[in-house]
């Protein structure tokens, strides 16, 4: 029977705020079931690394994430230069400072990633510098002469300000030019008016990360056993499938249909509260929670209880929590670990 493993990929709690706020008690049902039953485990370094480790390839937990991600991109540059994942943001100017909502993360549709990416063509190609449009709404970003440094994936930092996020010290100094550049010519791309007029956020900036880890290329190479199905867009998870001579399929509107096609080889889902919050401009990250905890967490975990999967995992945090047939007889935790707060 198979094993389902959930990522909620762009939850990220803060440390200065109640987790148990996020939604009330009883709105996560599934997610709260998960918090008092399950086996719980911090994830030192991310779930991607968890992941690609699990399925049979320690060799690409170390990898630079862009680096995976261009194994999925249908074209690159050339590969010259350093490889970031560049994430389309829309940064808020408040009297305090320039805040990421959690709105702010983009996903932008393959015509209007085209169009950007013809267009960075035109003002930045004669510098070496190449943006590829990727599945999962982002782009794959070439820097010829950008050093890989540290940054953040912005669903880390969404809530917060981009002064925590940005790149410091001598080595960062051409990225942040860069980003500096990009947010001018931004600022002058008919595509945001075209969004303004229609009621969608502009495109402020393209946000760069992903790009430090082991610089060798990954290789592609089957694991020995049946690699699970994957659903989803993200862009990690479908060049690590790539690299597992595998293909990604997209995210069902409900679990029953991964359920239906996962039959003996498993399946990873990778959801995210910004897709849910794209769907209703009037929802809260609380409404969008509860739609994930609707569509994905509570079937799966009811499928567990029916025996129909041998195990469900669910990641979100840097938190990894492990059910198997008979979790639900454990004693329960204390109420102060339940929904969101046995992430935290």
């Amino acid at each position: 029977m198979p094993q389902i493993v959930i990522v909620i990929a762009d939850l990220y709690l803060k440390h200065d705020a109640p987790p148990a706020a996020a939604a009330q008690r009883g709105a996560l049902p599934g997610i709260e079931s998960a918090a008092r039953f399950g086996e719980r485990t911090s994830l030192g370094h991310g779930w991607r690394a968890w992941l690609a480790g699990s399925l049979g390839r320690p060799d690409l937990a170390g990898a630079a994430p862009a680096r995976i991600a261009a194994a999925g991109a249908a074209a690159t540059g050339g590969g010259i230069g350093t490889p970031w994942i560049a994430t389309p943001l829309e940064l808020s100017v408040h009297r305090s400072g320039t805040h990421l909502e959690h709105r702010g993360i983009l996903r932008l549709a393959r015509a209007e990633l085209t169009t950007l990416a013809h267009a960075f063509k035109e003002a930045f190609g004669p510098s070496g510098l190449a943006l590829t449009p990727l599945p999962s709404g982002d782009f794959l970003l070439e820097t010829p002469g950008i050093a890989a440094v540290p940054t953040l994936e912005p669903a880390r930092w969404a809530g917060g300000d981009v002064a925590v996020a940005l790149p410091r010290g001598a080595a960062a100094a051409p990225l942040r030019r860069f980003l500096s550049e990009v947010e001018m010519w931004l600022h002058a791309q008919e595509l945001n008016d075209t969004r303004r007029r229609r009621g969608d956020p502009p495109v402020t900036t393209l946000w760069p990360w992903g790009a430090t880890g082991e610089p060798e290329p990954p290789e592609r190479r089957a694991t020995h056993g049946t690699t699970p199905l994957a659903f989803g867009s993200e862009a990690y998870l479908r060049g690590l499938w790539q690299l597992l001579g595998s293909e990604c399929r997209g995210l069902p509107g409900r679990f029953e249909d991964v359920a239906s096609a996962a039959s003996a080889a498993g399946a990873v889902l990778i959801v995210d509260v910004g897709a849910e919050l794209e769907r209703d401009a009037e929802s809260t990250l609380a409404d969008a929670m509860s739609r994930l905890d609707a569509r994905f967490v509570s079937p799966s975990l009811e499928a567990l209880r029916r025996g129909e999967v041998d195990g469900v995992t669910l990641i979100a945090n840097d938190t990894l929590v492990r059910l198997r047939r008979h979790s639900h007889l454990r004693v329960w935790r204390r109420a102060r670990a339940a929904g969101l707060a046995g992430f935290a």
